[in-house]
């Protein structure tokens, strides 16, 4: 499995094998990648973002909090019932997940 170097914790990347292009190859352990939110949730946030004229990148709200975090509070300050109440949601399977974007340093 080919993985990006800027997601892999730099504790574990001396034991990986890189590549010019900045990934590196890591063994497959039969393991599927959970992230904080579940994708389902994503991709209907995704699209009522897209409903309501907001940019989001998907992939980006598994990995960079900040980046998360503020698109949480941009389609919480929409006037869209749904978007409004689909953000709580995923803010709240952040914050269970152990992610706790709201508290940035």
């Amino acid at each position: 499995m080919m993985i990006p170097l800027h997601l892999i914790p730099a504790q574990s990347r001396s034991s990986l094998e890189f590549f010019d292009d900045g990934v590196a190859e890591v063994q497959d352990l039969g393991l599927s990648i959970a992230g904080p939110v579940d994708g389902v949730q994503l991709q209907a946030f995704q699209s009522l973002m897209q409903q309501a004229g907001l940019r989001l990148q998907p992939t980006r709200m598994l990995y960079d909090r900040l980046y998360a975090f503020e698109r949480l509070a941009e389609a919480h300050a929409s006037g869209n019932q749904a978007l409004r109440e689909l953000a709580m949601q995923l803010f709240d399977s952040y914050q269970r997940a152990g992610e706790w974007i709201a508290l940035m340093h």
